[in-house]
């Protein structure tokens, strides 16, 4: 072989070596993306905690801090998120504290299958409409969440998923009469894409919730039809009706004869307090429904309404109602507005408890982009409260001014 021949013989060989090695390294590539966020905020409220007789206005200063990391490969990525906010309360009914979440995901995909956990722990003051538990007071509240989802892709219109998760909630001593409690909830669904613009789904589900404090516990076996359509490019909508049987027992307390019957009507024997878990069901309809219309480039209109069964710290499962409305409007490219309403409304399932508890707010906000990472947001909210805790109805109003600082997101690929 000659010398020239040898030559363009190794040369080949390297060039394949390199592209090997090129193809290897970009397979193991690793992407790390971290953005971060800081905002500043001062609020006057005239009634914080929402007590049926407000103690006084509250002046409220907080700063808070948002990160969000990610590490992206090729099948794989793990995405850390936390947030800290920190409150210092001048007033009658102030509380100075700090609310906060810390969540990990791990996800892994293949051409088929994406599987993901998930682990969140969260403290909160238990005051957002949509997330609160409205059955009882405002006060500290502590969640603990562990989620396992996998779903598959059996064909090119068929796919199916599975989702396990518990959480574990607990309530501060601010909250009189609430309790910690657990849930678990098991769920699987199919979905088909009908066209482009149509998806149907089923889906099946069970929960299991148990209060800490009591021997309540109650089950829930849930079935759904939904339907998601794309009307146009600019309009969304989607429907969810399905079939609920909810199962308690729960605790409570019966008059009982320890002998004869015939005994205690004469008076001979006295009449004693028996504990016991009394059973009871309940079955009905169940359905959520979204839509959402944007106008043009700077509108938007979003709704949405459903009910389900979820757990309270109250000690019994409630049959929740949730409505929101939003709309939000850019008036140049560094000036937007928004509105919302939001309604969540709960009624117990399967006990003596009477009632019906409701949380109501509407909020308008303003925000101004100073310079491409500094915005200022004004903003303005009432709340209305029935039924919770000691009092009948309460509402608050609030004034809010805040700075946040957006830093320059920071990738870096190895």
């Amino acid at each position: 072989m000659s010398a020239a021949v040898k030559a363009r013989s190794r040369g080949r060989c390297i060039a394949l070596c390199a592209v090997a090695w090129g193809l290897s390294a970009s397979a193991h590539a690793e992407l790390w993306t971290i953005e971060n966020s800081v905002q500043s905020r001062f609020e006057l409220n005239d009634n914080v905690t929402l007590s049926r007789n407000s103690p006084g206005t509250v002046n409220t200063l907080s700063l808070s801090n948002t990160l969000n990391a990610a590490r992206q490969m090729e099948n794989s990525a793990t995405h850390v998120n936390a947030s800290f906010n920190a409150l210092r309360q001048r007033g009658n009914g102030g509380n100075d504290r700090i609310d906060g979440q810390l969540g990990l995901t791990q996800s892994l995909t293949d051409p088929l299958n994406e599987f993901s956990v998930s682990g969140l722990y969260s403290q909160d003051f238990n005051n957002v409409v949509q997330n609160a538990d409205v059955t009882v007071g405002r006060g500290l509240r502590r969640t603990q969440s562990l989620s396992a989802n996998w779903s598959r892709a059996i064909t090119e219109l068929l796919s199916a998923s599975t989702q396990v998760s518990t959480s574990l909630t607990g309530y501060g001593k601010q909250v009189s009469g609430a309790a910690g409690f657990t849930n678990t909830s098991v769920s699987a669904s199919l979905s088909y894409r009908l066209t482009e613009t149509d998806t149907m789904s089923v889906q099946l589900s069970h929960s299991d919730y148990r209060a800490d404090a009591s021997s309540n516990h109650s089950q829930t076996n849930f079935v759904s039809v939904g339907m998601s359509r794309s009307l146009t490019e600019r309009v969304s909508a989607s429907l969810n009706l399905g079939l609920y049987r909810t199962e308690n027992s729960v605790a409570g307390s019966r008059v009982a004869c320890p002998l004869e019957i015939s005994l205690c009507r004469a008076g001979l024997v006295p009449y004693i307090l028996v504990r016991s878990n009394a059973d009871t069901a309940a079955n009905g309809l169940q359905y959520s429904s979204t839509y959402n219309y944007r106008f043009d480039e700077s509108s938007s209109f979003s709704f949405a309404t459903g009910t389900q069964q979820t757990p309270s710290g109250a000690g019994a499962v409630t049959r929740g109602q949730s409505l929101s409305l939003g709309a939000t409007h850019a008036f140049s490219e560094t000036l937007s507005g928004s509105m919302g309403y939001a309604l969540s409304r709960s009624k117990f399932q399967g006990t003596s408890q009477g009632g019906t508890a409701s949380q109501r707010s509407f909020s308008m906000s303003m925000s101004k982009q100073l310079a491409p990472e500094l915005s200022l947001q004004t903003a303005y909210q009432w709340s209305q409260a029935n039924n919770v805790g000691a009092g009948n109805t309460a509402q608050s109003n609030s004034v809010s001014v805040s700075l946040k600082y957006d830093w320059s997101r920071i990738d870096a690929t190895r």
